[in-house]
């Protein structure tokens, strides 16, 4: 009780110990608020990655190939208790092509861009399709409205298809009656762009282009909708089309016939599904191979894993310097005790109470202003957005980040791992000091103060 009671007086009695405690709010706030940032960004680019490629992929190999869409295969994999759909899809480069020239430069637009057809409904059933990433506006601006619905169509259904359909259902009607309907021609196919293909080159939508597979094949289509999918690379590349469009691009159909050969399946599983043990037990089951997300895309996310380990580190780099305070300070207060020391040894204190006075002193400066620096910190994260929305300055370039806003995160592991650092880097620094004031001799002290 003694030392508690004195290393508390200490701290609160002099101002020079304030100054460690400073020192550790600066060291625990400033990692808080730039690991809080490091780790939003981590979580977010987590997040869209995931919401981007299914559970797990039935696949002939690690390098693509096609697999047979069979009902044997699909009953296989229905059989599985974790398995809750199943969406095949078709996957390849072509090029895209373009004749409309806005910019009058009289050259034609070649692109390559990636696509991937799907079945529209069971894409939706299986939860990838959803609806906050479709409609997306093509411009720099994450925050704009999405596209408005008279500018899109529904899905791979242009609003010429739409009109087409009306038609032909009047058509059906006016059968009835005197005269039959004129003959119409029959709409392009519809295609879903990502919002950067349509931001970053002259083509807009209800625009024609032309697709050209791997194999030379080609088709005209119309864009008919958008997509931001939340990842830059993805949304400048990516082109959504039907399956059966895909497989006769890329020489699946049997020219002409009814394929089941695709590019792979994606499969959804239950929330809390072990995908490593369920991805073993369906390649079991089916002889396919079968990969996780993280397989497939994780590649992105343990890059940004890495930087934000590096950056901890610096950040730890960082409390360390705060030894150099935490030592002055102290190695300074028991200089101006040396002589109330002194006296407290005459009166009989174990030399181990006045050590243990310092260290209690510095492990409340560091318990304290971790405390203080964690609030510090996450009133910062918490003002971030607000203020770069009131000042009108955006923290981070959206092409960089891709969202909106600063991506923030609140884990508290974050925090309570800086303090703990702070902790043990200041005791450390206390150390050396209490343990020369337990080496004062009482009868020095009084000597110096006669």
């Amino acid at each position: 009780m003694l030392s508690l009671h004195l290393g508390l007086r200490y701290l609160r009695r002099r101002r020079a110990a304030w100054l460690a405690f400073a020192a550790v709010v600066c060291t625990v706030a400033v990692p808080v608020v730039v690991m809080g940032v490091m780790q939003g960004w981590l979580e977010v680019t987590s997040r869209q990655t995931r919401a981007n490629e299914s559970d797990l992929t039935v696949a002939d190999s690690w390098y693509g190939g096609s697999v047979a869409d069979t009902p044997r295969l699909r009953a296989a994999l229905a059989a599985h208790p974790q398995v809750r759909a199943v969406a095949p899809f078709v996957s390849a480069y072509a090029l895209l092509e373009s004749s409309n020239d806005r910019q009058g430069s009289g050259r034609r637009l070649a692109i390559p861009c990636l696509l991937d057809a799907v079945h529209w409904e069971a894409d939706r059933a299986a939860g990838r399709l959803a609806p906050a990433t479709l409609h997306a506006p093509p411009v720099t601006d994450l925050n704009s409205p999405p596209v408005p619905a008279k500018q899109r169509g529904t899905g791979f259904l242009t609003p010429a298809w739409r009109d087409h359909l009306c038609l032909s259902g009047l058509g059906l009607m006016s059968g009835l009656g005197v005269l039959p309907p004129p003959p119409r021609l029959r709409p392009l196919p519809g295609v879903v762009a990502g919002r950067e293909l349509l931001y970053g080159n002259p083509i807009s939508l209800g625009d024609q282009i032309r697709l050209t597979g791997v194999t030379g094949r080609n088709q005209n289509v119309i864009v008919s909708d958008t997509i931001g999918t939340g990842i830059l690379e993805t949304d400048r590349f990516l082109v959504l089309l039907p399956l059966d469009l895909g497989q006769r691009l890329l020489d699946l159909d049997g020219r002409g016939r009814h394929s089941e050969m695709v590019t792979g399946l994606r499969v959804t599983t239950a929330p809390g599904t072990d995908l490593n043990r369920t991805a073993h037990e369906l390649n079991l089951a089916t002889g396919e191979t079968v990969l996780t997300w993280w397989q497939r895309r994780g590649q992105l996310v343990k890059s940004l894993t890495i930087q934000r380990n590096i950056l901890g580190l610096v950040m730890i780099l960082v409390q360390v310097v705060a030894v150099f305070i935490v030592y002055a300070v102290f190695s300074t207060l028991v200089a101006e005790k040396r002589h109330d020391i002194g006296v407290l040894l005459g009166l009989g204190v174990r030399r181990r109470q006045i050590a243990g006075a310092f260290l209690v002193a510095g492990a409340a400066a560091c318990l304290g202003g971790g405390l203080c620096g964690w609030v510090l910190g996450w009133l910062v994260l918490w003002g971030l957005n607000p203020a770069s929305r009131f000042f009108n300055i955006p923290l981070f370039p959206q092409d960089v980040i891709y969202t909106p806003e600063a991506p923030t995160s609140f884990d508290p592991l974050v925090p309570l791992f800086f303090i703990a650092v702070a902790t043990v880097v200041g005791l450390l620094a206390v150390a050396l000091p209490a343990w020369r004031a337990t080496r004062i001799q009482p009868v020095d002290t009084l000597r110096e103060g006669a």
